[in-house]
Order: C-alpha cells, then structure tokens, then sequence
C-alpha cells in the first residue's frame, strides 16, 4: 500500500472515530458561510435594487423644496456650477375623501426621478387619471380603472387608478414628519399630469438637480431667498437615506457577527487538531519510522481541513434561504419592486480563506509531534513529576485529581471559556438588542414627548394665522424644525426651535435640562461625531433665509433623537432667527380631533399613533433577533459538546483507572459535571461586559444622523442569558456523562493499538 493511501485511510478513519469533534468544526464552519452569506445576500439583494431603480429613474442628486420658484430662480439654479439637469414639480397635499389618509400629489416627472410602474402605465396620465403609490394602493385595495376621491384645498376631485408606481426617491419615504416606518394605509404619495396639477394649485414646488452634491448644495440655497423650505441631498434625504442606511446596517452587521464566528471557528479547529495529535503520538512516531517524510505528514494533517470545505459548501448552500429570510424581514419597510438575493465574490473568498486557515491551523498543532524523534515518541514520556500545593491537600484525593487535570489542558479550557464567553455575547446581544430599542422608545414617549398630539403645519400658516391655528386648545408649545446645511452639520441633524412650555422636555443623564435663554443645547452623539464643543460657534442656514445663523453650544442633551441642536424661542432671536414654527404641540384628550381638517394644518399625529409606529420598526427585526438568539444558542451547545468529547476521549483510560481504584461511577460523573458546570459558568459571567461591549458595537451599526441607542439590556435579560448558557453546559455534561457507563474499562487500560 502506498504512503499516500495509508494516509488517506488514516484519515478516513480518524474523521468517523472522532465524528462528534470534528462535526462541531464542521457545524461552525457551515455558521460562518450561512451567517455571512445570508446577510450579505439580503444587503446586496436590496443594493442592486435600490442601484437598478436609481439608473432607470435617473435619481437627483439635491432636492429642494419651496414655496414658490420663478423662472429665473430656476434658470439660476440650472446654471450652477455641477448641475447637469434639473426639473421641477408642483407638490399638494389630499386627504381621501370619507377617510383620514393623506397623499402627497406631485406633477409626474419627466427626466428626473421617474416613477416606474408597477401595474398600468403612465403613458395616458390625462387630468382625471392618477398614479398612486403601489404600497398605498395596495392597503386600500384600490386597483388600475377603481375610482379615488381626494379633497385638495377645501375642495373634492374623483380621480381614475391609471397605475401603481413605486418611485426611487421614496422608497423610505415616511410621507409625513414624526414616523419611524412608512405607514401605507394613512400615507403614500401620487402623480397627475403637469396639467393637471397647474389646476389644482400646488402649495410648493419640488427641484431636483443632478450633478454634483457638493457644490450644489454650497450654492443653491441663497440663490432661493425667502422661498427656499428644504434642501438635502442622497445622504439626508428622508426616502433615500432610509434604504442606504439600512443596506449599511445589515452590511455591518455580517462582518460583526462574521468576526465572532470565525474567531470560535478557528479555536475549535486548533483544538481538536491539538487533541488528535496527542493522542497520536506514537502512530506519528510509527509512521515517521515507516519513512512518511514531514512533508508528508504535513500535507497529511492539512487534509483535515476538508471539514471545514465540507461545512462551508454546506453554509454556503443554505445562505439563500437566510438571504431571503432577511429580506422578507425589510419588505414592509421599504418600497423596493424586487426582492432577491444578490452576492459579491465575498462569501467564496471567505470559504477559501477558512479552509486555508484551518490548512495552517492544523499543520502549527501538529509542529511539535511531527518534529519529535521517533524513538523518544514511541518509548513515551517520563512520567511528570508535579507539584502539590499545600491546600491541594486538604481536598479529597478526587477532587484534588480534577483541579489538577484542569491545570494541566489549559489549552481545552481557555477554548471552552472563549467558546462560552462567544455563546454568552451572542445571546446577550440577541436579547439585549429589542430591550435598548424599547428602552429608547420609552424614554422618548415617557419624558421627552410630553404632548398629545403633533401637527404639522401647512407653508405658510404661521405667517397667515400665528397662533390662531391653536384656537381651543389651552396648553400648546410651538416649535420649528429643519434640517439645516451648516459648518458642524452635515445637513441630516435637525435644529429645533421651541417657544416657551412643558411639552417637549430634554434631559442630561435623566435630569431635565432646561433650554438656555442665549445659544444652545447639543445632542451628545452629535457633539462626539463633529467634535462639537461647549463654547464652539456654529452656523446654520435656515428655511427662507440666505443669510446663517451662528449660535453658542451652552449645553448638552442625551436626547436619543432627533440628534442635532435646540433652542429656544428667546435664543433664536437674540442669535438673529426669525421664529417660524412649522409644528403645533398640543396636549389634550380632544387636541389631535380639533385641529384635523383645520385650514392650515397639513397632518395631525396623535402621541399613540407615533409610539406605535415606533414600537413596529422594533417588532418588525423580530425575527432578525431571534435568528440571533437561535446563533448563540447552537455556538454554545456545539462547542460546548466538541469540548466535552475531546476531554472524554482524552480522559476515558484517566476514568477506567478511577474506576479500578474504586471511584464510583455516580462520582466519576458527579466530577465530570462539576469541571463542565465551573467553566461553563465562570464563561457566562465573563460573557457579561463583553456581551454589553458587543451589544454597543452592534447598537452603533444601527446609529443614524437622526437617532441612536444606547445599550440597556435588562438584568432579567440578562440573568436568562446566563441560565441559557449554563442549561446547555449541564445538557452537555449529562450527554457525556452517560457516555461513562459504556467505558469498556480494560479496553481502556490496554492502551493505544
């Protein structure tokens, strides 16, 4: 028989004698694939979308909104240096007639942001003939040729379905201010003809330009004046920026978790390849006297990282269906036309890395048998001579032989705590996770959102009524809100300005801070990510205006969201702002049914309504948790049960000797269980801050410009996490420990064939 096939045979019957080690390899290898593969495939899948809708739609680059635009300001605006196109687009608001809903209506594109169609076509969009949103139609249960009533302005119009659309720049788009997630059946947006939207009377007008953001959004707004309301560009825009920032989350998020799996991957491989080899070292030894050169061997022991192969065209093969687990979790979410998986050569890079680290793995635990001299491993080693502390010597002659033995394979046990410790840290963020998002909720609609109901109010209402738009209502606080382009701001932050009152209140560490008469509070997040200091001046840009605003940070604010700066009302005029709130606070169990319908309100949102909307983003990655959950589950018990095998297989001939001497079997497995239940649990508990540490890093992938969270995992939480973690280390004990009554004692003693 050829070297090469005794070899292989050897092999063969290491992985089938050894099944349990090594399928643990097998099983994490298969996790880094699936793990990866399926969240790469959900990011990527919903990239190539967002990109494929954004070359057909030809997406702008800058958006702005005003009141009004003359054509000159528009032929300005289309001069700017790095514009290439520009058009613009009446905007009004509908409310369906008999109902609550609200649509945004807008003259169809021509060149720019396109819709694209998902039922009937836009090609005879005549004056009675409406384009709606396909998600909004759909809640409805309105189809092409049904018949929609709108009130627009006071005033009832019956429109024909010519088509459901979804439209790129508003593939994230909420529809109105004071929602976390699009909401279909209360919101959506539509087209008409330009015709007939020259009929209705826009209330605003839309630009969008395409070109180069960065020197158009320098230029434009001053070229707008008093009529300029919004300006932003990809990465602020509401029903833009939603999409790519959950495209970067879910991204961020596989190489996290990617990172954890390969670490406990690569230890499990090391260690079962440690394990074999010392059990191997006279077949070694036998081997190298036969002639097997080290090359041989060598390439002999690299061949076991055929498991890992194994595992991850396994992972590989199911990462599709986590792929489309994933992205059925974000259709709700986002109005995306297709949803499928989509891959980059990543995940075959990431095989191949893991079967060539497993190669060099297996061949550095096995340097040190393939460099002994035959004769010295086949005569075996001295018996070693240890040392016995003082206080070893107070224990029972069996205990004393455990905490030795633990002492001894320092190796196995720092991989069993590292396993562990991962089990714990993944478990932790599973459940820590949807307790921070609760909590920041809780925190937002418990103390810092003190009203009842939030209306949004129509451009120019302020200027027209003041505040005789709050008529009837006794406790009100106005506020006026913007994102605005700065020197410390990206344009994604919100300034806020508020007039004197309780109901919307800030707070540092859980204590109430309140705004300061001269400058302004900063959200810490934002302060950090700017380098925003108390003292340090910034200027702000506000709606109408062509001249900034510069204000002092006097304070700060832990506010979770928005993030940006607050002021107020007596601040913002001294600073040099106009106050020209565009919301109404109002508390009052009547607030939100007062001022629906009243002339220049655009939207009512009661304070229930936003907090439900809030806590179904958080149900909505239901799911996506418990997939994580189920992860730190199986990481644990698999390697927690590899462990154990290699320390059974290792001790069996330790165990028949206890046996012989007279140890009972209920103490032997009493001994076993206590070594298991001691590292298992000091594993958990070192799992804890590391577990909080993951939880923040994995919480700052889902931090935005215009929210973030803190970790809050609850000790109840927490000490389940460290139940789970324990129940499968005993679970493991009690299936090794049965595996002592089938000892074959003198087998054992006999020795290595």
């Amino acid at each position: 028989m050829s070297v090469a096939a005794l070899l292989r045979r050897k092999l063969v019957r290491d992985l089938r004698i050894r099944a349990a080690q090594f399928g643990a390899v097998f099983v994490m290898s298969a996790l880094c694939l699936a793990v990866y593969g399926g969240l790469e495939g959900g990011w990527r899948g919903m990239q190539v979308e967002q990109g494929r809708m954004d070359a057909e739609a030809h997406l702008a680059d800058v958006w702005i909104t005003a009141s009004s635009v003359s054509p000159e300001q528009f032929d300005a605006l289309r001069g700017l240096p790095g514009v290439s196109d520009a058009e613009t687009s009446g905007l009004v608001d509908a409310t369906v007639v008999d109902g609550r809903s609200v649509l945004v209506v807008s003259a169809l594109p021509e060149r720019i942001d396109v819709p694209e169609p998902v039922d009937g076509g836009l090609d005879g969009l005549s004056d009675d003939r409406i384009a709606l949103d396909a998600a909004f139609a759909s809640a409805h249960a309105l189809r092409v040729g049904d018949t929609v009533r709108l009130r627009i302005a006071g005033t009832d119009h019956s429109f024909t379905v010519a088509a459901s659309v979804r439209a790129v720049d508003r593939v994230s788009d909420t529809g109105v201010d004071g929602l976390y997630a699009p909401d279909p059946a209360a919101y959506g947006y539509a087209y008409v003809s330009r015709q007939q939207m020259q009929a209705l009377g826009p209330s605003r007008v839309s630009v969008a330009l395409a070109g180069s953001p960065e020197q158009i959004m320098a230029e434009a707004p001053g070229l707008l004046g008093a009529e300029r309301l919004t300006i932003s560009d990809r990465s602020s825009q509401p029903g833009v920026v939603g999409l790519s920032d959950r495209i970067r989350q879910i991204r961020s998020l596989s190489l996290l978790f990617l990172s954890l799996f390969v670490v406990v991957a690569m230890l499990a491989m090391f260690t079962s390849m440690r394990r074999l080899v010392d059990m191997q070292q006279r077949d070694i030894a036998t081997l190298k006297a036969l002639g097997v050169t080290d090359a041989e061997l060598r390439r002999h022991y690299s061949q076991y990282a055929v498991v890992v192969a194994l595992g991850a065209f396994v992972g590989f093969a199911f990462a599709p269906v986590l792929s489309l687990f994933v992205l059925d979790s974000q259709r709700s979410s986002f109005g995306l036309i297709a949803w499928m998986p989509a891959y980059t050569p990543a995940p075959v890079a990431l095989a191949v890395a893991l079967v060539a680290g497993a190669s060099i793995v297996s061949v550095v635990a096995t340097r040190g048998a393939r460099r002994a001299e035959p004769a010295a491993a086949m005569r075996g080693g001295a018996a070693t001579t240890r040392r016995v502390f003082p206080r070893l010597r107070r224990l029972s002659p069996l205990n004393a032989w455990g905490l030795r033995e633990i002492a001894v394979a320092r190796g196995r046990l720092l991989t069993a705590l590292a396993a562990t410790v991962g089990g714990t840290t993944l478990l932790i963020a599973g459940f820590g996770m949807p307790d921070s998002l609760h909590h920041q909720v809780a925190r937002s609609f418990e103390s810092q959102y003190r009203f009842d109901a939030q209306a949004r109010l129509s451009p120019g209402a302020w200027s027209q009524q003041g505040e005789a738009l709050a008529s009837g209502i006794a406790d009100v606080q106005w506020q006026m809100t913007f994102l605005a382009p700065g020197d410390a701001l990206s344009g994604g932050e919100a300034v806020n300005v508020l007039s004197d009152g309780d109901l919307y209140r800030l707070s540092d560490a859980d204590t109430a801070v309140a705004l300061p008469a001269d400058g302004a509070l900063v959200s810490i997040a934002l302060a950090d990510a700017r380098g925003i200091a108390l003292g340090d001046e910034v200027t702000v840009l506000p709606p109408g205006s062509a001249r900034g605003v510069a204000v002092t940070v006097r304070g700060v604010t832990d506010a979770a969201e928005p993030q940006g700066l607050f002021l107020s009302r007596s601040a913002w005029e001294r600073a040099g702002g106009v106050f020209e709130p565009n919301v109404l606070l109002a508390r009052g169990a009547e607030a939100a049914e007062v001022l629906d319908g009243r002339p220049g309100i655009a939207s009512v949102l009661t304070h229930d309504a936003r907090r439900a909307n809030a806590e179904q983003v958080i149900d909505g990655l239901g799911d996506v948790f418990a997939l994580i959950k189920g992860f730190g589950l199986l990481l644990t018990m698999v390697v927690l049960v590899n462990l154990g095998a290699l320390a059974f297989a290792e001790r069996t001939r330790d165990y028949a000797t206890l046996a012989v001497l007279g140890v009972r079997p209920r103490e032997i497995r009493a001994l076993l269980l206590r070594e298991n239940v001691a590292v298992t649990v000091a594993g958990a508990l070192i799992g804890i801050p590391t577990g909080i540490a993951f939880l923040s890093a994995y919480l700052a992938v889902f931090r935005t410009d215009r929210i973030v969270y803190a970790p809050a995992a609850s000790p109840a939480a927490i000490a389940l996490c460290v139940v789970i973690v324990v129940g499968c280390g005993l679970s493991a004990s009690f299936l090794l420990a049965r595996r002592l009554r089938r000892v074959d004692v003198l087998g054992a003693l006999k020795g290595a064939e």
